[in-house]
């Protein structure tokens, strides 16, 4: 009981450090006019309340990939750290720049400032997160030589090129049976309301974008790459691996809901109830299929 309590404490302290992490940034690399121009008083005072939830979600997954970690000290905080940074801000900032037609207010300098930003909050809440959840001592129970040595390179390239096809899919069937459905979506994006099949309207993306399928291709390939530093921590635990890439991805397609003055806000419900189920199953999914068995760990 009083270990639960204290571990309670401990994340309500990390979702405090969390959301301390989310502003600092943007101190010191304001957010750039023309998006704060767009947001309403009515944004403004749904800010605070939607900072802490999506702090106490990254707590969350933070305390859970760290208290189950094989790693710790520095190596954990390095491969914590990209992971997080990759999955949470890499990846949105150049999905942002892929669809630029429909944020004409966001100058390149801006992506490149979200990136810094996303950077700096990375480095304060895994930083805080190891020490405060004690993995401080740099011990590996691990052999890591022995992990890497017994991954499967062909087989992992031939499933990651299988994922990124996999993404694709599971990307276009939920930007429009989910996202799609929102009409202000629709407005946002096309700039019509109308509504076309799924067929209709894959056939309708591609062709006035010929770019969007390697891209997207691309980019399920990035997601994969970015989750290899969480499966080499989680060695030998498939359930482990799942649920830390569930809990970031997850994050990633939360934390859509803090973009106040980007997206109107029937279109920022409507994402962030698309990405953030689209891409716990992805996470999951990469878990499932990439984890290391416990036969690629030693004594385990």
């Amino acid at each position: 009981m009083k270990e639960n309590i204290k571990y309670v404490l401990k994340i309500i302290l990390v979702t405090v450090i969390f959301s301390i992490g989310i502003i600092i940034p943007t101190m010191i690399i304001p957010v750039s006019s023309e998006i704060v121009s767009r947001i309403t008083q009515d944004m403004q005072n749904n800010t605070f309340g939607l900072m802490l939830l999506v702090s106490l979600l990254g707590a969350v997954s933070l305390f859970y990939i760290v208290k189950k970690s094989k790693y710790s000290g520095i190596k954990l905080m390095l491969a914590l750290g990209i992971s997080f940074w990759g999955i949470e801000y890499f990846m949105a900032q150049i999905e942002t720049f892929f669809f630029r037609d429909a944020f004409t207010f966001i100058t390149n300098q801006e992506i490149i400032n979200m990136l810094l930003r996303g950077l700096i909050t990375t480095s304060i809440v895994v930083v805080f997160a190891v020490i405060i959840f004690n993995k401080r001592k740099t011990e590996m129970i691990t052999n890591k030589n022995n992990i890497f040595k017994k991954i499967e390179m062909k087989s992992w390239i031939k499933k990651a090129l299988l994922f990124a096809v996999l993404y694709i899919i599971i990307y276009q069937s939920f930007g429009y049976f989910v996202a799609w459905q929102f009409e202000a979506v629709r407005m946002f994006y096309s700039g019509t309301s109308e509504k076309l099949s799924f067929i209709n309207q894959f056939i309708s993306t591609i062709s006035g974008n010929p770019s969007f399928l390697p891209y997207h291709f691309v980019r399920g390939l990035l997601w994969v790459i970015f989750s290899i530093p969480i499966i080499l921590i989680m060695a030998g635990n498939k359930k482990n691996t799942m649920i830390s890439l569930i809990l970031l991805f997850s994050y990633h397609g939360f934390q859509i809901i803090m973009a106040q003055g980007i997206f109107p806000t029937d279109v920022l419900i409507g994402h962030t109830i698309e990405t953030t189920i689209s891409a716990s199953i992805y996470g999951g999914l990469i878990g499932y299929m990439f984890y290391i068995p416990k036969r690629s760990v030693k004594n385990e």
